[in-house]
């Protein structure tokens, strides 16, 4: 089956999108899902968002998607503590997105049960997994030190969580014939 799924709001609630040709195999088996409809101004059918559903269409389980209540919390304390110290609103933004995949990561521990061990398995588990760059591993290196740094009762050592190293860009250098063409 060639199809692409994805999580959607439709009329205020979460549904999941699927996209495929017009297929009359492929319809007739969609049809077959409770509450299935096609949306023609869309052009995709969408389905109830079940953890049934979501394991069909290889989508992640919801609970893999957001941290635990307590992370929650701990994100909402680590925002308050950013705006107290007049922290730029990108910065917040971007610092808080960080500790939430972070935290979205670890959601199976409680806060203070996270060491340096998890903080090295998401680096390796997620960061480098999906081959993001090592600036946005800088930016979750940051806002984890931070975060941690102002929690008390953590196992994490922050002395002891390391930063990658800068990636090495080479310049676009222009070749004889591109030079040529740009001066005639």
């Amino acid at each position: 089956m060639n199809w692409k799924a994805k999580i959607i709001f439709y009329k205020e609630s979460t549904r999941i999108a699927v996209y495929f040709e017009k297929n009359a195999v492929l319809i007739a088996q969609i049809k077959t899902y409770k509450d299935a409809r096609w949306s023609a101004t869309q052009k995709y059918w969408h389905l109830p968002d079940t953890e049934a559903n979501r394991m069909q269409f290889q989508l992640p389980l919801a609970h893999t998607v957001v941290p635990n209540s307590e992370g929650v919390e701990s994100i909402i304390t680590f925002k308050r503590y950013l705006l107290s110290k007049r922290y730029s609103p990108n910065t917040i933004s971007a610092y808080s997105e960080a500790l939430k995949s972070f935290l979205t990561f670890c959601n199976a521990k409680a806060v203070n049960e996270i060491t340096n061990t998890d903080v090295i398995a998401y680096n390796n588990d997620y960061i480098l997994k999906h081959n993001l760059s090592s600036s946005y591993q800088n930016q979750i290196v940051n806002a984890v030190k931070l975060y941690f740094k102002i929690v008390k009762e953590t196992k994490i050592e922050i002395d002891k969580i390391h930063r990658p190293k800068r990636e090495k860009v080479l310049p676009n250098v222009l070749s004889k014939e591109e030079v040529k063409a740009i001066q005639t």
